[in-house]
């Protein structure tokens, strides 16, 4: 009959290699806000709230469309609204003169945009009915 000896060590006397708490382990949060914490959010949702979430940390301001102090929460989360300075000029005409890149302003209110201010769109907007009645339209 053969006898086998079990050491017992404690964990301080383990070296692991593999798996366990160990400073400085795992990635580097890329989140700038500082500390992350863990939620529930419905499925539906989550990927949506992910890029509002993203979009907060990278310094995006949110403002609600609704001056409301009492709104449902799902409704709130339809209103946010970022004050995105990017400009997505899919389907714009983008035109090159002398070396000098431009859009005509025209082709942004035709796309859905609002110019800013009102004396400026009210002049695109003249600009584009006179255009259309040379054509004929």
């Amino acid at each position: 009959m053969s006898v086998r000896l079990i050491d017992f060590v404690t964990d301080s006397e383990v070296a692991m290699t593999r798996g366990g708490f160990r400073k400085g382990a795992g990635g580097v949060s890329t989140w700038k806000s500082g500390k992350t914490k863990t939620i529930r959010v419905p499925e539906a949702l989550a990927d949506e709230i992910l890029v509002i979430a993203r979009a907060m940390d990278s310094g995006e301001k949110f403002i609600s469309q609704s001056k409301e102090k009492s709104i449902s929460r799902s409704k709130a989360v339809s209103d946010v609204v970022t004050e995105s300075k990017t400009l997505d000029l899919t389907g714009i005409s983008i035109r090159q003169n002398n070396g000098i890149i431009s859009v005509h302003l025209e082709d942004l209110v035709k796309a859905g945009y609002t110019l800013k201010p009102q004396k400026l769109a009210v002049m695109v907007e003249a600009r584009i009915r006179k255009i259309l009645n040379k054509q004929g339209f």
